[in-house]
């Protein structure tokens, strides 16, 4: 056997043989479903109508990747079937992700205040709570956005992002690089929420404040990182990133919808 194939041998398999020989490396592969689920983001979020479907089959086939892509012994190695996660690592996450919400909200009020740069004021209009507060109270519209916001998406978006993406480009670069991947590719999802819009004439970027707001996401993706490798499990990530939404949905409820 030549070396290279005796390299690649040893390595752990990640994706199904299947999709690796349909689509090539894994880390290809994670471009490529990275690609869609931006793709459907940015056309749901910046298109001209409301399609909610779309972004239900996104969440269901986010859910699903690791049983449709991936091989047991990959399952594992993203840190979804981890054994031993403990309270204690999960609690911390939860907590990390809170204080990020908070910290990202306080930002956005402090450095913007009431101009169309701030990112808390593209969540007000995504969440449209200028709408809703005349039909829901406060509590109400906290249980209407808290299921997604904070148990659905979470889970998809971190299977994705520290753990198909994470591994993937793990196994083919070094760890640090592709950390810093994934961490920028979940900063880059969010632009299609602040950053980018259009009007009439067309579709515009509001460059200094939508690249703060890709830096400051690109360091919380990270710390969802560190929970999870210093929790040795997925689920560490995903407790920090539903942690994170849950503080800025309060916050957000609170601030604006009184």
């Amino acid at each position: 056997m030549p070396p290279h194939e005796a390299s690649t041998a040893q390595q752990p398999a990640l994706l199904k043989p299947f999709w690796t020989n349909l689509l090539g490396p894994s880390w290809v592969v994670s471009l490529l479903v990275f690609a869609i689920v931006a793709s459907v983001r940015y056309f749901v979020f910046l298109g001209h109508y409301s399609l909610p479907e779309l972004l239900f089959l996104q969440v269901v086939g986010l859910w699903t990747l690791p049983y449709v892509l991936l091989t047991d012994r990959g399952r594992r190695q993203i840190g979804l079937t981890a054994t031993g996660t403990t309270a204690g690592p999960l609690l911390g996450g939860l907590i990390t992700g809170a204080v990020w919400g908070l910290v990202l909200f306080a930002l956005g009020m402090e450095i913007y205040g009431n101009s169309p740069n701030n990112w808390d004021l593209s969540i007000r209009s995504y969440l449209r709570l200028d709408e809703m507060r005349g039909l829901l109270s406060p509590v109400e519209l906290f249980a209407l956005y808290a299921l997604p916001a904070v148990f659905v998406n979470p889970v998809g978006e971190e299977i994705l992002f520290r753990g198909f993406i994470q591994e993937a480009f793990s196994a083919r670069f070094n760890r640090a690089f592709s950390s810093a991947v994934s961490s920028v590719l979940f900063g880059l999802l969010y632009l299609c929420l602040h950053g980018i819009w259009h009007d009439a004439s067309g579709f515009h970027l509001r460059l200094g404040s939508a690249l703060l707001a890709v830096i400051l996401l690109s360091l919380i993706g990270f710390t969802f990182h560190l929970c999870r490798v210093l929790s040795g499990s997925l689920w560490a990530a995903i407790a920090a990133h539903a942690g994170f939404s849950l503080a800025v949905l309060t916050v957000a409820i609170h601030r604006f919808a009184h």
